[in-house]
């Protein structure tokens, strides 16, 4: 993909999106995916399709039955418009799902090779220090906002330590970090990003509940997008909450292309 992405390309850069971290336990087929995730996690079970023809009843049995062999006893899945096969999220409905989420597919092209495409200002006051995680004291700055904004048990240091190196490459090569803000001193944004390609995933968007309108969230997205922006991506994109980030995004200059749901599910 170069430079222009249409609607198509965009949600299909969406449905590609996935991570397993090192040593989490899944199964991966040709039309789907389930991450067992470190039970610490928000989500710990996440089902992903990929693309499939068969009965929808068929491969929801499959699937459960996948979670059930990695020990896990519930499931979120993670299913939009342009998941296949059709009928797909009407099957996890009836047999008890319920939407927990809804996310908005959004995209903001900021390839640099474009004649007059730049950097849309955000607007970032100033007084707004912001830090690259490199050190578990940075993780842990991060860590406080993270729990501050999505909830959660805190980390163990062993649990900070595994993060913070799971960030290690992209020291070298920008592939992916997490940049925090900081008002007056104290942590007050985060937000990360991973490379796929020409793709910068923006993932993590969160602030702080004592420092919300402050411009922490808007820094934080400058920097990630001008780091991505300064090594080749040629797409930002990310997944907002229809009441929250995804506002801002849309009134930044991200384009909505489509919406993502999740659902949970007791097996």
């Amino acid at each position: 993909m170069g430079s222009t992405w249409d609607a198509d390309s965009v949600l299909a850069a969406s449905n590609e999106w996935s991570w397993v971290p090192p040593g989490a336990e899944h199964v991966r087929t040709a039309e789907y995916l389930v991450v067992a995730y470190p039970e610490h996690f928000l989500i710990p079970t996440c089902a992903r399709v990929l693309g499939s023809l068969r009965d929808p009843a068929e491969l929801v049995d499959e699937i459960h039955d996948v979670a059930r062999a990695l020990g896990r006893h519930r499931l979120w899945w993670h299913l939009s418009d342009a998941t296949r096969p059709p009928g797909l999220e009407a099957e996890v409905l009836a047999r008890g799902g319920h939407i927990v989420e809804h996310m908005d597919v959004l995209a903001l092209p900021i390839a640099a090779a474009v004649p007059n495409l730049g950097l849309p200002d955000l607007g970032v006051p100033n007084g707004i220090e912001l830090r690259r995680v490199r050190d578990l004291d940075g993780k842990r700055d991060a860590h406080v906002v993270e729990r501050s904004a999505f909830g959660g048990v805190e980390h163990t240091e062993e649990q900070l330590r595994q993060s913070l190196a799971e960030l290690e490459p992209g020291l070298v090569d920008d592939s992916t970090g997490v940049v925090v803000a900081y008002v007056e001193g104290q942590p007050a944004g985060v937000g990360g990003w991973t490379l796929v390609g020409p793709v910068c995933r923006l993932w993590g968007g969160a602030t702080h509940e004592t420092h919300r309108g402050r411009g922490a969230y808007r820094a934080v997205l400058a920097e990630r997008l001008g780091i991505a922006r300064a090594v080749g991506a040629t797409l930002g994109l990310t997944h907002g909450r229809v009441d929250t980030s995804s506002p801002i995004l849309r009134r930044i200059g991200f384009t909505r292309y489509g919406e993502q749901r999740q659902l949970v599910l007791d097996l």
